[in-house]
């Protein structure tokens, strides 16, 4: 099992890890110390990232009803990427406040960058008023975070970024939207590829 990092990664870690008490047998990948220190914590055996986890779950910044995802506010998007990016199903669970017509709603994607190339990068990214944040990544890695313009094409600005020396990757990820888990108030879930109800 892939282990997200964030609120609702926790929350999905703590489902997992009474179901592990109740008898389930898995092994997790953590993709932060956080999430590793919080497995441990409730009993789940963890392991390194050997190949393809059988089910990764996450949780999300924004999400767009197409499948766009940002991901990245708890610094963990590397090892997201590798974790979720391979796995044989991957979840997105959010509640019905994440999801919003386009990117433009969180308004910024983070971005992972090699300490060597931070001020390279960051210089390349002017025009995206770039922030580098006060701690390094799990892995040793600079956090920069931009803020698309309105209306910006934000798989372009991906493909942009990417390009650059010394980026590793972004915040922004795409999706089966029929795999993003929305739950409600009420307690109900859907998923994003379903309306939601009275719509």
């Amino acid at each position: 099992m892939g282990l997200g990092t964030g609120r609702a990664a926790a929350a999905g870690i703590r489902a997992l890890a009474a179901r592990v008490a109740g008898g389930l047998r898995c092994t997790g990948v953590a993709t932060s110390e956080a999430s590793a220190r919080l497995a441990r914590d409730l009993g789940i055996p963890l392991d390194e990232m050997r190949g393809p986890v059988d089910v990764a779950f996450d949780g999300a910044d924004v999400v767009t009803p197409g499948g766009l995802v940002v991901k990245g506010a708890g610094g963990a998007l590397v090892r997201e990427r590798i974790v979720d990016d391979t796995a044989r199903r991957f979840v997105v669970l959010v509640d019905g406040s994440k999801v919003a017509p386009t990117p433009d709603a969180w308004g910024v994607l983070p971005v992972a960058v090699l300490p060597f190339a931070a001020a390279f990068v960051a210089g390349a990214l002017a025009d995206l008023a770039p922030a580098a944040r006060a701690d390094l990544s799990d892995d040793g890695l600079v956090l920069l975070d931009v803020r698309p313009p309105a209306a910006a094409d934000w798989p372009a600005l991906h493909a942009r970024i990417r390009a650059l020396p010394g980026v590793v990757d972004t915040g922004l990820f795409r999706v089966d939207p029929a795999q993003v888990l929305v739950g409600g108030a009420d307690g109900s879930v859907r998923t994003l590829a379903a309306p939601a109800a009275g719509a």
